[in-house]
């Protein structure tokens, strides 16, 4: 039982790491390629939709983000598998960027991983509602009171000077959301000794 329990972790640790390797690897790529640009994206440049969220400001801002993919790697152990993590990520990366063409017209361009992280909380959270309810009920508390302080300005502006660019609160908002619905429609589910064994 433990040698299976070590197993997990590593696959764990594995997947979290390679999510940090992915995002610091991207951010050598020629971000004005790659970058959220809603009027590239119009004109055919869709991939933009995902690589948008690859690319960072500065390295304050790939910072910031792989420290967030880190903490949720320590506060949820089992994290997620490689492939999971992949179509959810894919999932989340649309889910933001349709949203912000919709909701943010007048927003030029866009970088960042901060809106899937914040989506990434969510589905771990709402996971581990039955197995530990009060560390996944602080954080939905905790990113729901921080994500209405953004949205009245009343918090980010040290954010702001730290990464070179202003805090796109929807981006945050439109990940949380999108997290919350997908673990809500039963697409996270923990796994069984049964489940276990067949995959």
């Amino acid at each position: 039982m433990r040698d299976m329990s070590r197993m997990r972790v590593r696959v764990v640790n594995r997947s979290a790491l390679l999510l940090c390797m992915v995002l610091v690897f991207s951010f050598f790529l020629p971000p004005q390629l790659l970058q959220w640009q809603p009027d590239t994206i119009t004109s055919g440049q869709w991939w933009r939709l995902f690589t948008g969220h690859l690319v960072h400001l500065n390295v304050n801002h790939l910072l910031l983000n792989l420290a967030g993919v880190l903490i949720l790697a320590l506060l949820f152990p089992r994290f997620l598998p490689v492939g999971r993590l992949l179509w959810i990520t894919l999932l989340m990366a649309a889910a933001i960027s349709l949203g912000l063409l919709s909701l943010r017209p007048d927003l030029a361009s866009y970088r960042g991983f901060s809106g899937c992280i914040h989506g990434l909380a969510a589905i771990l959270a709402m996971r581990e509602l039955k197995t530990d309810r009060w560390l996944s009920i602080t954080l939905l508390a905790a990113l729901s009171v921080k994500l209405v302080l953004e949205g009245f300005e009343l918090a980010g502006s040290q954010t702001t000077a730290l990464i070179g660019g202003p805090v796109i609160w929807e981006a945050h908002a439109l990940g949380f959301a999108s997290g919350l619905l997908i673990a809500g429609a039963g697409f996270i589910r923990r796994r069984t000794p049964k489940q276990s064994s067949l995959e």
